[in-house]
């Protein structure tokens, strides 16, 4: 293939959690300690109908939301209302984020496939759905590898919306048909940068988490009238190891 840039997914291509569900209970802990709610089981509840009306909202227009967003709703169903905008939110989401950057592991292949793309050369962006951002911790340790990153929440449209690929072609100044871009979801990875003109790598890595994602790629793909059985990978690996013969 010999592509002139690599343009990966994070969570679970990259990046895993070794603890699920930690930063649902990261979060609840933090909006408590800002005063917000006492009754910690309580916001729990309203954190998932929140956190589940926002996922559906997003699987109809592709458009994405923030974890602050679904922090106020959740606030608004318990009688307590507070603007996504609120400080005591924001110190919260970023006092969650630090706290959960502990359970989150790189796969064991990442990093050495992250330094040989750098010893290569090899313009890399990151490009990855997230209601949650990075937090600071995982900032800086993702920064040297990937200089151009574009998180949904940011940009404002998820994947496989086509700018979002679009735009890190147009950030790498390279011809998104010229680009590889790896990722471990069928529609959100696969379909979406084919769309656009990118070969397509699809990790399957056999990770239970992976069955929640795929769900809900699954429930985007319905929306959109495309039939996840006719979309095909360029090439499915099970370890990034394998993606490195690409590159020769």
């Amino acid at each position: 293939m010999s592509p002139a840039a690599v343009i990966l997914d994070d969570w679970l291509t990259l990046r895993r959690t070794t603890v699920p569900g930690a930063i649902r209970q990261h979060l609840t802990e933090a909006i408590r300690e800002e005063g917000l709610v006492s009754d910690e089981e309580l916001f729990r509840d309203a954190f998932d109908y929140a956190a589940k009306f926002h996922r559906a909202m997003t699987e109809r227009d592709l458009r994405e939301h923030t974890v602050e967003q679904v922090l106020s709703l959740a606030m608004y169903t318990i009688g307590a209302p507070r603007p996504p905008t609120d400080p005591a939110i924001t110190r919260a989401t970023e006092t969650a984020l630090e706290r959960n950057a502990a359970q989150v592991a790189w796969y064991d292949d990442a990093v050495p496939f992250l330094n040989e793309l750098k010893w290569r050369d090899v313009r890399t962006a990151l490009v990855t759905n997230t209601i949650f951002g990075l937090g600071k911790p995982w900032e800086a340790r993702l920064a040297p590898y990937f200089p151009t990153r574009i998180l949904s929440r940011e940009y404002g449209y998820v994947k496989p919306h086509p700018s979002i690929f679009l735009e890190a072609a147009r950030r790498l100044g390279v011809d998104p048909k010229h680009c590889l871009y790896i990722g471990d979801l069928l529609l959100s990875d696969v379909w979406g940068a084919q769309q656009v003109g990118m070969k397509a790598v699809l990790v399957n890595r056999g990770d239970e988490e992976q069955g929640m994602y795929r769900s809900s790629d699954a429930r985007l793909a319905a929306n959109l009238g495309v039939d996840l059985g006719t979309v095909r990978p360029d090439v499915s690996v099970a370890s990034l190891r394998e993606v490195l013969a690409l590159l020769d």
